[in-house]
């Protein structure tokens, strides 16, 4: 007999999940958004509580591409300039990952655009590390990290500066939590990975592990390009290696992870609809796959959610679900003795 909806979460709530692609900027509560916005000012004047928190959403009647989507980010931005407002930030964004189930979180967030007021990257980096680790401190069994990412239209000369700041804040100097991994994001068609061949090699040569947003705006080719020109260990949604099946035995050879990220995969456009979703065909070929949030505030998802949308979807059997949940931990970057299946 099918699971209800509600069964499906609570059979989800018994399995350690691993979210390795949640971004800090789309992972913030509306109502301390709204409260910061009552105690320094008002992002947008004239709205009450509902209108601000749909400004923070995904509105599939307005929304069409990729830039609709980022457009979301802007009012966060005006609030996360500040030390103590980053912590707390991150310290609730652990703390409903951890209530969704989440064991082992990945946050990753670009320091560069939290320095407006002043802060320097490792400042940032020092704010979200004392947040998380305040949520770490109530849960002894959850496990956190950081992916610091450069934005791909700042070009591949900022990223290797963003990098030399913060190599000092890696996991290995810090006790238990840090910068695992280095990735780009942004709009991928006017810039390309050959840009970012440079801050690649130098992300390797400093010892961080590697992800590359690809394949999300782009064709297979941009997914062709992080692997072989960046050297990416995980790929950021990679949605249209799913058209390319010599990419896909490629990816499922090298054990390149995809970290798959449904809803906000159809909300961008990287799929017309979710069951054109290339996750069957990765998981059918031999393709790791980490299936992740990306941003649950903008695209109104939870992890369990997420995985209950993908069991109905593509009829995935518990066997199936523990086998993607082990996929994800034996993936993430982070650092660990524990056992990561279960």
């Amino acid at each position: 007999m099918p699971r209800s909806k509600e069964e499906t979460i609570e059979f989800l709530h018994t399995l350690p999940l691993a979210d390795v692609h949640r971004h800090f900027d789309g992972a913030v509560r509306p109502r301390t958004l709204w409260n910061l916005s009552q105690t320094y000012y008002s992002a947008i004047p004239g709205l009450d509580y509902d209108g601000f928190r749909e400004k923070l959403s995904y509105d599939a009647s307005r929304d069409r591409t990729l830039l609709d989507y980022l457009d979301k980010f802007h009012i966060p931005l005006q609030y996360t300039q500040f030390f103590d407002n980053i912590q707390t930030i991150a310290e609730e964004i652990a703390e409903d990952a951890y209530a969704d189930g989440v064991r082992l979180l990945e946050l990753r967030l670009n320091p560069t655009i939290h320095r407006r007021a002043g802060l320097t990257s490792r400042q940032v980096l020092t704010a979200v590390r004392k947040g998380l680790r305040a949520c770490v401190r109530r849960h002894a069994d959850l496990e956190a990290g950081i992916i610091v990412i450069a934005m791909r239209n700042h070009g591949g000369n900022m990223a290797k500066i963003l990098l030399r700041e913060v190599v000092g804040e890696m996991e290995q100097y810090h006790s238990g939590i840090g910068v695992v991994g280095f990735d780009i994001a942004g709009p991928e068609r006017p810039f390309p990975p050959v840009l970012f061949v440079d801050t690649y090699a130098l992300a390797t040569t400093m010892g961080f592990h590697r992800t590359v947003h690809a394949g999300e705006d782009e064709g297979p080719r941009s997914v062709w390009d992080a692997v072989e020109l960046l050297g990416a260990e995980r790929l950021g949604h990679a949605t249209s290696a799913g058209r390319d099946r010599e990419l896909i035995s490629r990816l499922a050879k090298d054990g390149i992870a995809v970290e798959v990220c449904l809803t906000s995969n159809v909300q961008t456009g990287a799929v017309d609809r979710l069951s054109d979703h290339p996750l069957p065909r990765f998981l059918e070929a031999g393709v790791p796959v980490c299936l992740s949030t990306d941003n649950p505030t903008v695209s109104g998802v939870t992890l369990a959610g997420e995985y209950a949308t993908a069991i109905e979807m593509f009829d995935l059997s518990d066997d199936d679900v523990r086998r993607l949940v082990n996929m994800s931990r034996r993936h993430t970057f982070i650092t660990s003795r524990e056992n990561r299946s279960c």
